[in-house]
Formats: C-alpha cells, structure tokens, sequence
C-alpha cells in the first residue's frame, strides 16, 4: 500500500471513529444519593446515551458533587437556583440547562408549640444553615409573619444539628428538610408552620453544565437530555425493575426507594421552555442574587442571563 493510500485510510478511519464517539472524552455527570440521580444508571443501562461517551461519577456527599464541576472535574452536575449562583464565581462556570424536578412540602420551618404561631418568633432563636436554600427560604417565610432577620437571632449551623439544637432546646425554631423537619417537629414538642408548599417555584433541582462543555458538546448535551427523558418514561413503564437497580444504587430496598422517587414531580421539555421563558423564573433568581450578595456569599452580583442556557433544551421540542 503506497502512501497516499495510507493517508486516505488513516482519514477515513479517523473521521469514522470520531463520528462513534470512540475518539470523544466522555461526558462526566457527578451523582450522589438523591433519586433523581439514580435515573442516569437506567439511561446508561437502557443504552440511551447512544454513541455519545458517559461517565457516571459518584460523590459520597452533593457538595462534593457540586464543587468538582466547578473545579472543572466533571461537565454536568445537580444543583438548585440558588446555588447555580453561589457557585457562579467559584471556578470554572456553569450554566442551567434544565428544570429537572421538586419535591413541594420537603423543606420548612419547625417552632416550639409554646410560640403558637409565627409572628412569636420576634427575638427567638431560630437554627439554619446559613448561606444555603434553607437559609433564604426562612427569610421568605419571616417575611410572611411580618418579621426580618433583623427581629430574630439567627444560630448557623448544619442542617441536621438544627434539628438536634430543636430537639434539645437551644434554639425556639429551626428551618431544616425532611426527614430532620418531621423529627424535628416529633422530637422536639414542635409543629411545622411553613414548607415550600407555601412558597413553590424557589425550592427547583436543576442540571447545570460547565459552560465550556455546552460551547463544545451542544450535540451531546442533547442527546443526553434526550437519555434523561427516555430514562423516566422506561422507568414509568418498568418500576419494578427499574426501582431495583436504582435503589441499589443507594443501598435501599426497591420499595423504600419507590416511596421516596414517587414524592418527586419531574419537569417535561414544555414546562422547561415554559420556566425559562418566564419573567418568574428571572425574578427568582435575581431575588437569590441578590441575597447571596448581600450575605457576601458572592463577590458581585451574576448576570442573570449568564446563570441559564435556554439552548439545549429547546432543541427537545
């Protein structure tokens, strides 16, 4: 075989595999325990991704999960709204690129039954996580009792010892998420007063890229989220298999894992075009933007349009 046809093969071989994807890094998607993680096992396991390479990276903790994307160790991670903007200046930057899910009612406030209702928490001290979804959901929910952080006694801490400060006395309130809220409540001589049943459309998971993968992967981006929705419909169509490998992922049994994925509402490509579209979306996370600067948990406030990439999804439609 002379040269030049070694040259010819070469190319086409080349121009072959990299239509594969055998010559492409994989995607990296980070994962921790949270059920909606567990849908990209069915996706990879269904063969959904197709000809697009995905590595499944599993964290023991989200914030471990969370900060490797923005150490640029990984491209797609699950995050909130709010934390989509704390992490903005943090390193490598980041974008929403979907709307996955919520679970409404799953994060609240606890107080004391002696304080009766809510606007008896003036000068009490309440436990929260500070700087967190937690925390800016409690200054909402004081803000319908008439009060600010200003009137209350605000005691940082994580959110499971909130609800052991609640249990023991230290503090009159806690703002925490389930399953600490209801031991909270149980243990501690408390009633919940607010859950993001009272304040929808803040407490929203979301997926976010690396912005330097969307510029570079559009394609596989796509696809990926098209892996995601096939994922949740084999999943509506197979729950007894599907819930056995997705609850071994977390060590729990099929139908303790069925209970728990079962109190999520997923959001479809309509609803997405729908959010990102609207001047709620915006106005809530220039409400955290706001907040987290204020708190000085960012340097300066984000542009709002550089939080989120309507792009991806809108070629699902």
């Amino acid at each position: 075989m002379n040269i030049l046809k070694k040259i010819i093969l070469i190319i086409i071989l080349v121009t072959v595999f990299s239509s594969c994807g055998i010559l492409k890094k994989p995607i990296k998607i980070g994962v921790n325990l949270w059920p909606p993680c567990e849908i990209w096992y069915i996706a990879e396991e269904m063969g959904y991704f197709e000809n697009t390479p995905v590595e499944i990276v599993r964290f023991s903790t989200w914030t471990d999960n969370m900060s490797a994307l923005y150490l640029g160790k990984i491209d797609i991670t699950h995050s909130t709204y709010l934390n989509a903007i704390y992490f903005s200046d943090k390193g490598e930057k980041g974008q929403i690129i979907l709307s996955s899910d919520t679970v409404v009612g799953a994060d609240g406030l606890v107080i004391k039954s002696y304080l009766v209702e809510g606007k008896y928490l003036k000068g009490k001290k309440i436990a929260v996580e500070v700087d967190t979804d937690e925390h800016f959901l409690l200054k909402k929910a004081l803000e319908i009792y008439g009060l600010g952080e200003e009137d209350v006694v605000i005691v940082a801490t994580t959110s499971k010892d909130a609800k052991e400060k609640f249990i023991s006395g230290i503090v009159d309130a806690c703002f925490t998420y389930e399953p600490f809220l209801t031991e909270a409540a149980i243990k501690g001589d408390g009633k919940v007063i607010f859950t993001t049943k009272d304040l929808q459309g803040y407490m929203i998971d979301t997926l976010v890229a690396k912005t330097s993968t969307i510029k570079k992967r559009r394609r596989d981006l796509i696809k990926i989220l098209t892996a995601w929705y096939k994922a949740q419909k084999y999943i509506e169509n197979n729950p007894q298999e599907s819930f056995k490998i997705m609850g071994g992922k977390e060590g729990i049994d099929p139908e303790s894992f069925r209970e728990f994925y079962s109190s999520f509402t997923f959001f479809s490509v309509q609803e997405n075009l729908e959010i990102f579209s609207s001047e709620s979306f915006k106005n809530k996370l220039k409400e955290m933007n706001g907040f987290l600067y204020a708190k000085g948990a960012i340097s300066e406030k984000i542009s709002i349009e550089e939080i989120y990439n309507p792009k991806i999804i809108q070629k699902l439609r």
